[in-house]
């Protein structure tokens, strides 16, 4: 629903200074576009990559709109040494191990001519990796700064974990997080996402439904592991013939749940939970968080509360991961996405000035 632009100076390792972020909402048209193309993809590879690249301009087109508005709030652009580019998540498929995301790096450098970084997943998937999650040195350095006995929470449209010590770096993806709250909140009210969780907390748990949903074999699973955004789709296709806020309330608990099995599946001693991405603001979720884990002496809090927005984190992570590629730093471990050995990765387009 947003694209988010960070301007960020960093080393890659753990010193990081943000200097300016910026947040765009898009249209309901452009969004409506972006799901029909999802909701068209063929049922195999070969064609999705086909299909995919054939409808890639419109998506390159809104980065480029964006960041030549971001632009615009930067004296000298020539003090930027390069953009690093997440790309438009089409489909995420860790099963095939492939990954496709959209907005082409080298169309973006010829028209703005400032070096684009992008593809960070391609390498790790070539390798036996899964390409998810992607950020997890950018939430160790963060770890390292604020909270050594802490893990990282991202709450996007899936939820994804980052826990950090010194003989480790452990990152996977949990469970559902936004993407089937915001859909049952579109379906049935026609709003984007479930604001502050007001709608689960008038409702009741679909028991029946939560239960089926905790037996689902990707919980058995141990990590690392990852989820395209539409793996529990069914449940949202069973939900919706509830009433509205017991549908919502039963998505609530199903990242609740994912959360606190995930946590489980760690096995390591944290004292605190940092919740950062969109979901962070749901008060429902962060209710029933505290309810549980704080019988297990953990602390949950947002990752705002020691100067980070949580809305930008991601767009940070993909700046600090373009200084990795560069440098021939690791992007992903065996732990992180299941890839063989530690890779580095990244497509770089254009002339690179500086180190």
């Amino acid at each position: 629903d947003v694209i988010d632009i960070s301007l960020i100076k960093t080393d890659g390792i753990n010193n990081t200074e943000i200097i300016l972020e910026k947040e765009y909402k898009y249209s309901f048209n452009y969004q409506k576009k972006l799901i029909k193309l999802i909701k068209n993809l063929p049922k195999n590879q070969k064609d999705q990559i086909l299909f995919t690249k054939k409808n890639e301009q419109f998506i390159t087109n809104k980065f480029l709109q964006y960041i030549k508005i971001f632009l615009k709030n930067i004296k000298n652009k020539n003090d930027i040494d390069f953009i690093g580019l997440s790309g438009q998540t089409i489909i995420h498929n860790p099963l095939k191990k492939y990954s496709i995301q959209l907005g082409s790096g080298k169309d973006i450098y010829n028209k703005i001519n400032i070096p684009v970084i992008c593809n960070f997943r391609k390498k790790d998937l070539i390798h036996g990796g899964q390409g998810a999650p992607i950020g997890s040195f950018y939430h160790k350095s963060i770890l390292n700064r604020v909270n050594k006995r802490a893990c990282i929470i991202n709450l996007g449209g899936i939820a994804n974990i980052t826990f950090s010590n010194i003989k480790n770096l452990i990152s996977f993806d949990m469970g559902p997080a936004n993407t089937l709250i915001d859909d049952l909140s579109y379906y049935f009210y026609k709003k984007n996402f479930e604001k502050n969780g007001l709608y689960a907390s008038k409702g009741k748990n679909i028991k029946k439904i939560l239960y089926k949903f905790n037996q689902d074999v990707f919980f058995k699973k141990n990590y690392p592991k990852s989820l395209d955004k539409n793996y529990f789709n069914l449940f949202f296709n069973e939900l919706t013939l509830y009433e509205a806020n017991d549908s919502i309330h039963t998505a609530s608990m199903m990242t609740v749940s994912s959360i606190i099995q995930g946590l489980q599946l760690l096995k390591h001693k944290i004292e605190v939970v940092i919740l950062t991405g969109g979901g962070r603001r749901n008060l429902f979720i962060k209710k029933k968080l505290r309810k549980i884990l704080i019988k297990k002496n953990i602390k949950v809090t947002n990752i705002d509360n020691y100067g980070f927005n949580g809305d930008m984190v991601e767009a940070q992570m993909f700046g600090y991961l373009a200084v990795r590629s560069i440098k021939g730093l690791p992007l992903s471990l065996p732990s992180t996405t299941g890839v063989l050995t530690s890779q580095t990765g990244g497509t770089k387009y254009g002339k690179l000035i500086k180190n």
